[in-house]
């Protein structure tokens, strides 16, 4: 079973952006490398084979006006917009973009390592080469592989089977894409993390709109906002008459400057930078005071 993973962080140490993104995938492949290490713990397959099951990941970390977002699969970030102060409705933007193997540049990085991409019921997958089932012994060249259309996402952590003893690297990489932006609490409203379970049955503006008319239609004490989107995925699912994929989300709202604070709902809670230990602060700072909801259905 595969799993999606989302965080959000929120420091105030004074880095540049480089030394900031190289650390975050750097994080990424340091995770990736230790659940290697992991491997002889983890159960085999029936076949006797090493475990195959990895995890796409978001995060998201906020550092005083700035948003660095990283991720490797198709768990995706959208923030929900307001382009205009006197604009009710807001847009949902999609910060990333789905690591797909038929998309040009993985494929072309994929079969660039001697790897390859197939289809399999209308899914471009990565190819597991694998020993035939009669085949034992040390794996070399000349040995019969079975080509088998596997993972979805060109991008992931633990996909150890994707490893290439010959190049010593991973077809199905775990270095993450990492984008970053200002912050305007004025313009930005919503920071949503979700997996795919999500993204597959509610697109990015249904989430937005879903999460402002929660956010302003229900009494306080009611259910956080994440627990409302992932509930209203999990129906959609139903309905559809299909079996749930892995459905997790974060939500973040970030407060105007200006604006009173509500009431919190259930599982929610209110970060600000002030509420950070002082050996973190590097004064003088315009805190931004994000009130998180978070549900990981991990």
């Amino acid at each position: 079973m595969r799993r999606d993973f989302h965080s959000y962080t929120i420091i105030t140490h004074r880095w540049d952006n480089e030394e900031v993104s190289a650390a975050i995938r750097k994080g990424f492949i340091a995770c990736h490398h230790a659940m290697w290490k992991e491997l002889p713990k983890w159960p085999k397959s029936p076949l006797g084979l090493s475990s195959t099951s990895g995890t796409t990941a978001s995060m998201v970390l906020i550092r005083d006006s700035r948003l660095y977002v990283a991720h490797v699969g198709d768990s995706a970030v959208v923030l929900g917009v307001r382009d205009h102060p006197s604009q009710r409705t807001l847009r949902a933007e999609e910060i990333t973009q789905d690591h797909k193997p038929d998309a040009p540049s993985e494929r072309q990085r994929i079969e660039g390592m001697g790897g390859s991409v197939m289809m399999k019921s209308g899914v471009s997958r990565v190819v597991w080469k694998r020993p035939r089932r009669t085949h034992s012994g040390p794996v070399r060249r000349g040995v019969a592989m079975d080509h088998i259309p596997f993972l979805s996402v060109a991008r992931a952590l633990g996909d150890l089977w994707s490893y290439d003893f010959y190049r010593g690297e991973f077809l199905v990489s775990p270095e993450p894409d990492v984008k970053v932006m200002t912050l305007d609490p004025r313009q930005h409203r919503y920071i949503i993390l979700g997996s795919d379970g999500l993204w597959d049955v509610v697109p990015p503006q249904d989430a937005v709109t879903l999460c402002q008319a929660h956010d302003e239609a229900l009494a306080p004490f009611a259910v956080a906002t994440a627990h409302r989107l992932v509930s209203h995925a999990l129906l959609r699912w139903r309905r559809q008459g299909l079996h749930a994929d892995n459905t997790s989300a974060i939500v973040i709202v970030l407060l105007q400057p200006s604006e009173a604070q509500r009431p919190l709902h259930r599982d929610e809670e209110l970060l600000t930078l002030a509420n950070l230990p002082e050996r973190t602060l590097s004064p003088p700072l315009t805190p931004l005071p994000p009130k998180v909801s978070g549900h990981e259905g991990i």
